[in-house]
């Protein structure tokens, strides 16, 4: 962040505004990381083994639920981004320097494909005991995502290391929000009402209720 010339070191505003593409760099393959490893690790398996309207209704607020958190994820890293503006102009201050600009991160847009989510297969509804290992991943899968975050943690501290003692406070501070939104795409999947195994034993119920229907009508019509 310092120009040097010689054995004389100075403040460098250029460098610190150049940090700005790095975090936004980061900030959208953070993003673009949350969604593949959730398309890869629930998606794939899910449009596999549950045919149906509600899957297609269960699939259609994941998404919306995994949107939402972009607008988290923008502002966690849109933090940091000012984090750094305001330890340049503090250098800048004390070196009669110009302040730094930064400009504001890109929104980091999380768009799901769930388009593979259908509402039946040849005409059939269709729930496949493949959802059970499905559900017992959702931890795993959730791991996988912190894992990514984590290396683009270590990357972005080494990339933007200049503000002193607070720099890996302010990196932690970004991350632990950026989990944070990602922990709550998970609340959606596996607490209460929303969670997929309740939305999958709903449905199953129905079915259930379906058929045993269907065959009371049949069972009266030959008396």
């Amino acid at each position: 962040m310092f120009g040097t010339a010689g054995a004389e070191t100075g403040y460098n505003r250029q460098k610190i505004e150049e940090l700005r593409d790095v975090i936004n760099t980061t900030a959208q393959k953070a993003g673009e990381g949350i969604v593949e490893i959730l398309y890869d690790g629930i998606i794939t398996s899910l449009k596999d083994s549950w045919y149906a309207p509600e899957a297609v209704e269960f699939s259609e607020g994941f998404a919306e639920t995994v949107k939402q958190a972009g607008q988290g994820v923008t502002e966690a890293f849109d933090a940091f981004r000012d984090a750094i503006q305001k330890a340049g102009a503090n250098w800048a201050e004390n070196t009669k320097g110009e302040a730094p600009t930064l400009a504001t991160i890109d929104p980091v847009e999380l768009k799901l494909n769930i388009t593979g989510i259908q509402p039946e297969r040849n005409g059939d509804i269709v729930i496949s005991e493949n959802v059970n290992s499905l559900i017992a991943s959702l931890p795993r899968v959730e791991d996988m995502i912190k894992q990514r975050l984590e290396t683009l943690a270590i990357t972005l501290d080494a990339e933007t290391a200049f503000i002193g003692g607070s720099q890996a406070q302010a990196v932690q501070d970004c991350f632990v929000k950026v989990s944070g939104m990602v922990h709550k795409i998970f609340r959606f999947l596996t607490e209460g009402e929303t969670s997929l195994a309740n939305q999958l034993a709903k449905a199953r119920d129905k079915y259930r209720d379906v058929a045993g229907g269907i065959s009371t009508a049949f069972n009266n019509q030959g008396q």
